[in-house]
Parts: C-alpha cells; structure tokens; sequence
C-alpha cells in the first residue's frame, strides 16, 4: 500500500558533508589575525584559536592540514606570528616514531588505543622533536595503559 504525501508534509535534512581541506592562508579583519581554512568547493572556516580549530577537526583534516604547512614551510621560515603558531603548533600535536609512524593529538579527545597499538608505540621508539607537556602526557597514557591489568 501506497500513501502519498505533500511535499509540505515532509521534512528534509540534508546530510551534514566536511570536505577536506586544500589550502589555508591568514585572513586579518581589522587588528585581528585568523587562520582561514579552505575546503574543496571554495567552503571556509575562520579560526582564532588553535584549541578551537582542533576541537572542529577530525584526524583527516589535521593530517592534511599539518602536510600543507610542513609543505609550505620547509623551504621557508614563517615570517608572521600566525604562521608561527600554526607551525609550532602542529609540531606538538604531531608525532613521529623512528619506523615513519605518525601519531596526531588531537585536543580533548580521547581515541582508544589497543595494547598491541600502545606496545607497537613503546617498542617503536617515539621521536618528539620538542620536550612538551603534551609528548609527556602521551607517554605517561601510554604507560598507563600498557601497565594497566588485563580483565
């Protein structure tokens, strides 16, 4: 059976799409400085705040973005503070092991690592290019887990 409806009676969502990230530049609005994210299809996303624009990533995003800037930055040297920070930023949250793993923070999230994942990253060797707060809070979770008994 069959029952038709008016279109006036129906509600349509569209499906929330992210595109992925292909460029990202630095957007200045009167004394303030953002960094402007651009999606495929010309979609934009200003952000102030590091934390901020972490908290609105995913892992793909902050993959394809910290590729952008180590791109961009390898034969130059950030010149403006913006520049700076998204560099040193995204060199905290990303971390490398000796094997070629990478390994990417993301703020207040916590992804679930397998003990075999944990035992993989402790026999890897992590390298952190920079002793920080967040590298040492990476390795104590690691240890912990490691550590932690078996149910």
């Amino acid at each position: 059976m069959m029952i038709i409806v008016s279109e006036q009676g129906m509600n349509v969502e569209a499906l929330q799409t992210k595109y992925p990230i292909i460029n990202w530049e630095i957007y200045t609005k009167g004394a303030r400085k953002y960094w402007k994210i651009i999606r495929v299809g010309n979609y934009t996303e200003v952000y102030q705040f590091f934390n901020d624009m972490l908290k609105a990533f995913g892992r793909e995003d902050l993959v394809k973005l910290w590729s952008l800037v180590k791109e961009k930055f390898t034969s130059t040297e950030p010149t403006k503070d913006k520049e700076r920070e998204i560099w040193v930023e995204l060199k905290i949250h990303h971390v490398s092991t000796k094997d070629g793993v990478d390994i990417y923070l993301l703020v207040e999230r916590k992804y679930p690592l397998s003990r075999g994942v944990l035992t993989q990253m402790l026999v890897a060797k992590l390298l952190v290019e920079q002793d920080n707060e967040i590298s040492r809070k990476l390795l104590r979770k690691i240890f912990m887990q490691v550590e932690r008994p078996r149910r």
